[in-house]
């Protein structure tokens, strides 16, 4: 019992009790309740978690096939220096995040009281667990240090227990992610994926295609086949984009469209916006995805040039795009052969960027593609909220969504004139989209907003117009005709 009694005490530090943060991720037959807020009810799930994590570890099969995973940011604490105490919460929301875009339901993660993180995955081999963990790492470096190569993180794997200690084998995240890369090179795919594939069995049988869920605990668990929807890729919806017109009230002149993603479905319905883009994790995918829609963009830009045309082309890139230098540096290449003379004419929309990013690391970003467009914008919730943090990066306005709720203009309309006296303060531009009504623009107007977009102003187009002029009374008409 001596050795069971050392590592009850190591996974205890680990835990830290009530004060670390749990999320455990159980098998669906081995799922207990959340805490119910009671005196020691976030203790006892911390010991029904331990307990899982101790059997699974006095498993030979489990602890050998290297399940259990150590992500040390200790290096990364060190990097920030005297910046962690404040960038601590944020460190913390994002590597959530990323962890619960990784993870499966049948996989386990938590945060230890030394403010780091474990992860036992269900089903994945040594390799692609590491992998996914050096994914997480790499990811969390981008957002926070950018490509400061004196950065990594550490990412240790559980071999075993021996005489009650639990043995590791480290790793860095970047030498994982360097050797990755040569085998996902010669794949056949044009698209470089990290992404972990289903491992064979452990008796060295070929893994079951259906997802897996296990009835019992323990020894006597038996594995359950589970079903899987076999769909053509257009029932789950097709990429592309629109653009939508932006009436630019202080000029009375549609003189913008915004292209916005769009997943578009079998019965002719639509997503906009990054709810659009919301099931796609893969960078590179997000990154064709960009790719496609500026150079599209730009092909009509230049069209419209040579008819003596003009018009501002609102075209979106997603932070997974910029944070890596791997996904970034393509698309700057695109960038870079856009024509002078065009470059006036654009506008970036950046999606899909997290809350909190550093002042310093947004800067960097802005300054990349500053030199390729006229105004860079950002999508944020449609919230009060202060936007001190933004002034000064480089940054020219910012893109609200109002909510579609008719019954609540109201209250919109008050958060809408708070809003818009913070971005002023901060020296932002402002354009509000999503207004359906009339009413609607009328109160943007009144709060002092110059840029807005939305059905009341025109649907979204395959392949924007030329620029018209469009009055008070014009608008007033068509509501009317309406």
């Amino acid at each position: 019992m001596t050795s069971i009694a050392a590592v009850r005490r190591l996974l205890h530090r680990w835990f830290g009790h009530a004060d670390a943060t749990v999320r455990p991720r159980a098998p669906i037959a081995a799922q207990h309740p959340a805490g119910d807020g009671r005196p020691g009810a976030a203790v006892a799930d911390s010991r029904r978690l331990e307990q899982r994590l101790w059997r699974l570890l006095m498993q030979p099969a489990v602890a050998s096939a290297g399940r259990v995973h150590l992500i040390d940011l200790g290096m990364m604490r060190e990097c920030l220096g005297t910046n962690w105490p404040a960038l601590r919460q944020r460190v913390f929301a994002a590597a959530d995040a990323l962890i619960d875009r990784s993870l499966t339901r049948n996989d386990i993660s938590f945060r230890t009281s030394a403010d780091d993180y474990v992860l036992v995955f269900a089903s994945l081999d040594r390799h692609a667990a590491a992998l996914v963990c050096a994914r997480i790492a790499q990811e969390l470096l981008q957002l926070f240090l950018g490509d400061d190569r004196s950065a990594d993180i550490r990412v240790s794997t559980a071999v075993g227990v021996v005489d009650g200690h639990i043995q590791f084998e480290h790793s860095f995240a970047k030498v994982l992610m360097a050797n990755a890369r040569p085998q996902a090179d010669r794949r056949t795919d044009d698209r470089t994926v990290f992404a972990p594939v289903a491992p064979a069995a452990g008796d060295g049988s070929p893994a079951m295609a259906a997802p897996l869920a296990f009835a019992g605990e323990g020894e006597g668990r038996t594995p359950v086949v589970l079903p899987q929807l076999k769909l053509s890729p257009d029932d789950s919806g097709r990429f592309g984009i629109k653009y939508r017109p932006v009436w630019d009230i202080g000029q009375l002149v549609i003189s913008t469209y915004m292209g916005t993603p769009v997943r578009s479905f079998p019965d002719g319905s639509f997503v906009e916006g990054a709810a659009a883009l919301n099931s796609v994790t893969d960078a590179m995918e997000i990154l064709k995805l960009d790719a496609d829609a500026l150079v599209g963009s730009v092909e009509i830009l230049n069209g419209l040039f040579r008819s003596k045309s003009r018009l501002l082309m609102s075209v979106p890139v997603c932070f997974d795009t910029l944070a890596a230098r791997r996904t970034r540096q393509p698309f700057l290449e695109i960038c870079q052969s856009i024509p002078d003379y065009l470059r006036r004419f654009l506008i970036f929309e950046l999606l899909r960027f997290p809350p909190g990013v550093p002042t310093g690391r947004l800067s960097e970003l802005l300054h990349e593609v500053r030199p390729y467009c006229r105004w860079s914008f950002m999508q944020m919730d449609f919230k009060q909220q202060s936007f001190s943090g933004l002034a000064g990066t480089g940054l020219s306005g910012i893109t609200m969504a109002m909510p579609a709720d008719r019954s609540a203009e109201p209250r919109l309309m008050e958060e809408m004139n708070a809003i818009v006296t913070v971005a002023e303060r901060a020296g932002l531009m402002i354009c509000v989209t999503g207004l359906s009504t009339t009413s609607m623009v009328v109160a943007a107007r009144a709060a002092g907003v110059r840029l807005v977009a939305g059905n009341r102003i025109g649907p979204p187009q395959n392949r924007p117009r030329a620029m018209k002029r469009l009055d008070w009374p014009d608008l007033y008409r068509e509501d009317d005709e309406g």
